[in-house]
């Protein structure tokens, strides 16, 4: 297996990766499993080489550089106690005069969303039509299910989080049952499913005194 194929094939597990988070570990797991184990050997100079084959190897090596991107680092993976795993796509700063970074207990926070089945369908959104950010207080309002409020809760503001929720930390056995137009009802979430979540902390705030 060489190298460039090595390359190519964790490219286009990525690529596929990116239409939703719900693929996203299998890719990112496959695409690091791909990678060889060592490198092509470096050939060795038979004799001295001047200074213009040295000016013309440093090019060759330059442009063999720009031909193909440098290979992301894989994410760590986490998994909280409840059984929510979960990895950063981007984490959070805290600021000097910030003492809200990280959620608690009553303070307000700000937070956008996608969710998705296992399928990979997205079922609820915080930027579909007529939507907006979550506002609540953290852990004396609801936010969308337990599993959502245990990732929250080590995030810090400005972060991005893919989440991956358990059936008993979401929606468990009776899942969600909307009405039809027709009059009958279907499940926009199923019983027993994991739903994958991609969360955006925007803000975090102390209460008011």
């Amino acid at each position: 297996l060489s190298w460039r194929s090595c390359f190519d094939s964790r490219a286009a597990s990525i690529a596929a990766a990116a239409s939703s988070p719900a693929g996203m570990y299998a890719a990112l797991i496959h695409a690091v499993a791909l990678l060889p184990q060592s490198r092509p050997a470096v050939k060795q100079f038979a004799a001295p080489v001047g200074r213009r084959e040295l000016v013309s190897g440093a090019a060759a090596a330059a442009a063999l550089l720009l031909e193909k991107p440098a290979l992301a680092a894989a994410p760590q993976f986490f998994e909280t106690e409840g059984g929510v795993k979960y990895f950063d796509l981007e984490v959070g700063k805290c600021g000097t005069f910030n003492v809200a970074c990280v959620p608690q207990a009553g303070d307000l926070i700000k937070l956008k969303y996608k969710a998705y089945l296992p399928s990979g369908q997205m079922f609820d959104s915080s930027e579909g039509p007529g939507r907006k950010p979550i506002a609540a207080k953290f852990k004396k309002q609801p936010i969308l299910n337990p599993g959502v409020e245990e990732a929250l809760a080590t995030m810090k503001e400005g972060g991005k989080r893919v989440i991956q929720v358990p059936p008993a930390m979401a929606y468990g056995e009776k899942g969600i049952k909307i009405e039809t137009k027709d009059g009958g009802s279907e499940y926009l979430v199923p019983p027993n499913a994991k739903l994958q979540y991609e969360l955006e902390l925007l803000s975090v705030a102390a209460p008011p005194p």
